[in-house]
């Protein structure tokens, strides 16, 4: 890739320059920023707690009445747990990235998630990938670290995981009435 989808001016270029409006505002479309990106992670991250604990504590003061024995209990909650948990994560940000262009959080904060060239949205099976090589980058240290910089690097903010799938994160654009 050149040296920036925005600014390549050919047919990865979509999207206007890096920039504001006259009235401080990002432009729509160019690429979002880390701190607004982390914003939109800590919203989502928020609300995964939330769906993901609430049923689980609810669940677990059913193991009583339930009739399961004392002993099978936490093997019970346990894979509960993780079948719940696994089922949120292939779900929760590829189901809202590819129906809907952004998670809660980046559409809070004015976000969404564009595939490169066309920017349109990107398929669930593209968004599942997207959102795994995330999971992975951001569990091993060193990748993390290798993310962030890439992130800060690229002149259009993109992560690993929008490069492993060709997506970038923009501010949302007005869609014509």
């Amino acid at each position: 890739m050149g040296p920036g989808y925005l600014s390549a001016g050919g047919d990865l270029a979509p999207l206007p320059p890096v920039g504001r409006t006259p009235d401080a505002r990002p432009l729509p479309g160019s690429p979002a920023g880390g701190v607004r990106r982390c914003a939109a992670t800590a919203v989502d991250l928020a609300i995964g707690i939330v769906v993901i604990l609430v049923p689980l504590i609810g669940f677990d003061r059913l193991l009583g009445p339930l009739g399961v024995p004392d002993g099978d209990a936490p093997t019970v909650w346990r894979t509960a747990a993780g079948i719940w948990t696994a089922t949120f994560l292939l779900l929760y940000s590829p189901l809202c990235v590819s129906r809907r262009g952004a998670t809660p959080g980046k559409r809070l904060l004015g976000l969404e998630v564009i595939a490169l060239g066309g920017g349109g949205r990107l398929g669930y099976g593209r968004a599942v990938v997207r959102h795994l090589v995330n999971l992975v980058v951001n569990a091993v240290p060193v990748l993390c670290v290798a993310n962030a910089s890439a992130m800060v690097l690229d002149p259009d903010s993109l992560g690993l995981h929008d490069k492993a799938v060709g997506s970038a994160v923009v501010h949302r654009r007005r869609t014509p009435a």
